[in-house]
């Protein structure tokens, strides 16, 4: 009877080990992660600066530019969404210089497109809040050097948003509304500059969310 006991736990043993499965086994298959989510709320800011010069005399409608991320994106509860170094990219959809004495100002469209880090690029509907620019003169013309130097600055622009549509933010400044501007009504031919590294501000005009791995 003592010999059937024994022999019955071995059995038992036995089985045991061969349903179960070996630590090593658990080691080699972890459990699938799961990736979990952040989000920007509408409304959220993004501070970038621009890195490149754009020029109403050498670029034109379609071209692209970047801009740097300066600072970190936060949620609400005050988690990294879009770290400090991102990438925005941003279409120029309209560039108009100031090409008549009549206009105080030249008009700039940009399309925000996404922002990229991480490897990621991740679609914006997204709006720029702010973003300056200058007028520059091409000195074409005797009567125009003799107001200003050929390619002098004659004024700087708030960057004051007129407007939006599908095309993008519209960038530029009524009538009488632009810093120097009597000093440039009497210039033809002034181009709107925006310089490299030039600060701006886009806000998102729907809410981004993001996968973290």
């Amino acid at each position: 009877m003592k010999t059937l006991i024994v022999a019955g736990l071995a059995m038992a043993s036995l089985t045991a080990c061969g349903t179960g499965a070996s630590p090593r086994d658990n080691a080699s298959n972890p459990p699938p992660s799961q990736n979990r989510t952040l989000s920007l709320d509408t409304g959220t800011q993004i501070e970038a600066m621009t890195q490149r010069t754009i020029s109403s005399r050498s670029d034109k409608a379609g071209a692209t530019f970047t801009a740097l991320v300066s600072s970190d994106v936060k949620d609400t509860r005050g988690r990294v969404v879009i770290p400090a170094g991102a990438t925005l990219t941003l279409n120029i959809t309209e560039l108009q210089p100031a090409n008549d004495k009549s206009k105080a100002d030249g008009r700039i469209t940009v399309l925000v497109n996404s922002v990229t880090f991480g490897g990621e690029t991740h679609s914006l509907s997204a709006s720029i809040t702010s973003m300056e620019h200058s007028l520059k003169g091409r000195g074409v013309g005797t009567t125009e050097v003799g107001k200003t130097a050929a390619g002098a600055v004659i004024g700087g622009i708030a960057g004051r948003v007129i407007g939006g549509d599908s095309k993008g933010t519209i960038i530029g400044a009524v009538v009488g509304g632009a810093a120097g501007a009597a000093v440039a009504v009497e210039t033809a031919n002034r181009d709107v500059v925006v310089v490299v590294n030039t600060p701006i501000i886009v806000t998102l005009n729907g809410p981004l969310t993001v996968a973290v791995k």
